[in-house]
């Protein structure tokens, strides 16, 4: 029998969600007047049940207090810094403009020279809360120090972030968590060396900035949980806690007390995570069963973890660590129930096999990525990880007390941290061993369905011949979705342009004949989704793809240059071109400091330049400096580019329109493919324009059913007329044009 608290939990986290969003958020159906209509009716008809139906009264109730407690959530967001910054965004600021903020804070987390993303408390003033800061580079800061910041406040997808590009310093000398943060720090490097960002990554610090091919790898190989502290690294150092406790001949509640106190410090440290505080939540409960004597359900005890995070932190309900972390734990337990008799192999792997099923829908709807390699990396990385990152906190704690012993332990956790590396390494290169698909609703279903196949397959009955059959079913299934397109006898070093289907806005990626990559444009990052993190960065890891050698941002606005932060921040290209057109908006700001971060070379692209990657040239036609002191619209700033291979001509028109097409009539030539500017726009792609070209194909990258009328019914008639066969992202998906220099094939998504 399922436990109550199961059911309640699940009514409080329906009513919360109910008080989070649709009713009382900004923007939504119903006003927050409408939370009270549903509330007092369900009260009602929970007082009516009480007697008869007691668990239905109970899970009313519960319903309604969660409904209550998003409200008051709401309220107390609202009245932060974040909220008020926010809700103060204007129609234009919304279009890219941001507005200028300025604040004292005390910062969390130690800033390097080299900038990014720092947490901070905001202290005084008429609003207070935490704030996400973009550090300028150039500017180290302390952990725990007071500094007045300004810069651009950008609301970019859903994520308030203060780009600052002003600092004072009020107070030099670090003070609270920040302080500690930053001492640890300063510590990590002295014992680690250069793994001191892993070190800082496993133990300490959310924001740790890893090199984007170590991270690239604990991703391929399943491992990536190990890189976000979670309740996996609470439960290492609950358990080495209750080993050394228990050396030292305590009290059960002694040992309790000491326990609780560590835990409760440490989730301090990290700055109470809902993964964490659910670990140490089920751990406390444990032991308090253990101290009376009862035994208790292990789904009671998630349930009511559950709880307890959701009242810590409401917010936790929208968290994709917290769902992971719930998900996965509760998979495990149930795994350990169901193959406890089983033999000793397959209960080491179920839990595993368990967790990454059942989460295997959630990370594909937020990252895209699944990997089930990780079923058999865990059973190596986690027992290892169980000894180096109690190791790595105990050097980091003995440092103050005794150094000689404190770098003894610092190498034998640095040996498991090697070992630790090993293995992901080793895991990533498995062929299959990850899934990359397009984040969103379609990945997660896929990988639903997967799960579902998993469970039929474990509750068929025991014969034989059926489990053979339903076993055989999937497999069909899987082998006719999964390897129609894996094995290829084309054998052409071609270069291969993929125009990506990211709704209302540009991205494309070409792969040249040598298996290097160039990106133009990054999609639109919008208050609903990022195309970067959410279609571009999971196709190019799909491909395979470690590092990019060129990133072309067009022009600044956010339909094309949106995705690309998380591109770069991603793959750390090696060069960047980009129009160099000095916009105070945050997303271009936040743009040039992801580029600033990466390493990467920038350059302001001026008609002439040309770039040439394994025989694939790019050519510069516009702008000129000339051109771009004209006052034009931003469009008509922007990159066009024309890509050379072999005989092929392919032109990369972006947003420009009828004005820089008159000003390079003449100059371009034939082409064999044309990249429709401005998404089929009335202002671009005029006749004369289309008798230079004498394009024979034609790509529209637009989104469906997009409120701007594109591509406009004059411009397909135009294309048409000039005999042009188009090709829509609307219509067929990604497409992909591939040429050995002479000949070319195009194909869409849907093919």
């Amino acid at each position: 029998m399922r436990p109550p608290i199961l059911f309640l939990t699940v009514a409080f986290g329906v009513g919360l969600w109910a008080g989070l969003d649709p009713f009382v958020s900004p923007g939504r159906a119903l006003p927050g007047g409408a939370l009270w209509v549903v509330a007092l009716p369900v009260v009602a008809l929970a007082a009516w049940l009480a007697r008869c139906a007691p668990l239905g009264a109970a899970v009313g109730i519960m319903g309604v207090a969660g409904m209550l407690w998003g409200a008051a959530a709401v309220r107390e967001k609202e009245a932060t810094c974040n909220g008020r910054w926010t809700a103060g965004v204007t129609a234009r600021e919304s279009a890219g403009e941001g507005h200028t903020r300025a604040a004292i804070v005390r910062l969390v987390d130690p800033a390097p020279a080299s900038g990014g993303i720092v947490d901070a408390e905001v202290v005084g003033g008429t609003c207070g809360g935490s704030v996400r800061l973009r550090w300028p580079q150039g500017r180290v800061a302390r952990g725990g120090t007071m500094w007045v910041v300004a810069g651009r406040w950008s609301s970019e997808a859903g994520r308030g972030l203060l780009v600052v590009r002003r600092v004072r310093a009020l107070d030099p000398v670090p003070r609270g968590r920040g302080a500690l943060r930053d001492a640890l720090a300063a510590k990590s490097v002295e014992l680690f060396g250069a793994r001191a960002p892993i070190v800082n990554a496993l133990v300490f610090a959310p924001n740790a900035r890893l090199d984007s091919d170590i991270r690239e790898r604990y991703v391929r190989s399943g491992l990536a949980h190990l890189l976000s502290i979670s309740g996996l690294h609470v439960g290492f150092i609950a358990a080495w806690l209750t080993l050394i406790l228990g050396k030292l001949h305590l009290t059960a509640r002694a040992r309790f007390g000491a326990t609780a106190v560590i835990l409760l410090g440490y989730l301090w440290l990290l700055g109470f995570p809902a993964p964490a505080v659910r670990s140490g939540a089920m751990l406390v409960l444990a032991d308090v069963a253990r101290l009376r004597q009862r035994a208790v359900a292990p789904r009671g005890v998630v349930a009511l973890a559950a709880l307890g995070v959701l009242l810590q932190d409401a917010w936790a309900l929208q968290s994709v660590g917290a769902w992971l972390s719930v998900a996965g734990v509760g998979a495990v337990v149930w795994a350990g129930r169901a193959f406890g008799r089983a033999p000793r192999l397959a209960r080491l792997a179920a839990p595993a096999l368990a967790a990454t099923l059942v989460t295997a829908p959630v990370s594909a709807f937020a990252f895209g990525t699944v990997a089930p390699i990780g079923v058999l990396a865990n059973l190596i990385a986690i027992p290892l990880a169980g000894v180096a990152v109690p190791g790595l906190v105990m050097a980091l704690a003995l440092s103050w007390l005794a150094s000689g012993l404190a770098h003894l332990i610092a190498a034998g956790a640095g040996l498991g941290l090697a070992l630790l590396d090993l293995v992901a390494q080793g895991a990533a290169l498995v062929p299959g061993g990850h899934v990359v698909m397009v984040a969103g609703w379609t990945a997660a279903l896929v990988w639903a369905t997967v799960a579902g196949a998993a469970w039929w397959l474990w509750n068929s009955p025991r014969r034989p011949w059926l489990m053979a059959a339903r076993l055989a079913f999937c497999a069909t299934v899987f082998v006719a979705t999964s390897f129609r397109d894996v094995v290829s006898l084309d054998s052409c070093r071609c270069l291969t342009v993929h125009f990506l289907d990211v709704g209302q806005g540009d991205a494309a990626a070409l792969r040249t004949p040598n298996g290097r990559w160039i990106v133009i444009d990054g999609g639109p990052r919008t208050p609903q989704g990022d195309a970067g993190r959410r279609v571009v960065v999971p196709f190019l890891r799909g491909q395979g793809v470690g590092r990019v050698v060129v990133v072309v941002a067009t022009h600044g606005d956010a339909d094309h240059l949106g995705g690309l932060p998380a591109v770069v921040e991603a793959f750390d290209p090696e060069l960047v071109l980009e129009p160099g057109e000095p916009l105070g908006r945050p997303l271009y700001l936040e743009f040039l400091a992801g580029v600033e971060a990466s390493g990467a070379r920038w350059h302001a692209a001026r008609a002439g330049d040309r770039i040439e990657v394994d025989g694939v040239v790019l050519e510069v036609l516009s702008p000129d400096s000339l051109w771009m002191r004209l006052p034009l619209d931003v469009n008509d700033h922007g990159v066009v580019l024309r890509v050379r291979y072999g005989a092929m001509r392919l032109l990369f028109q972006a947003d420009a329109g009828l004005p820089v097409e008159g000003r390079l009539a003449g100059t371009v030539g034939p082409v064999d493919l044309l990249k429709v500017g401005h998404h089929g726009s009335r202002t671009a792609t005029s006749d004369e324009w289309l008798d230079e070209l004498a394009p024979r194909g034609a790509v529209i990258s637009v989104g469906r059913n997009n409120h701007y009328g594109h591509p406009a019914p004059e411009v397909l008639e135009r294309l048409a007329r000039h005999g042009v066969t188009v090709f829509r992202t609307d219509r067929s998906g990604t497409i992909t044009f591939s040429t050995d220099g002479q000949g070319e094939r195009v194909r869409s998504h849907h093919d």
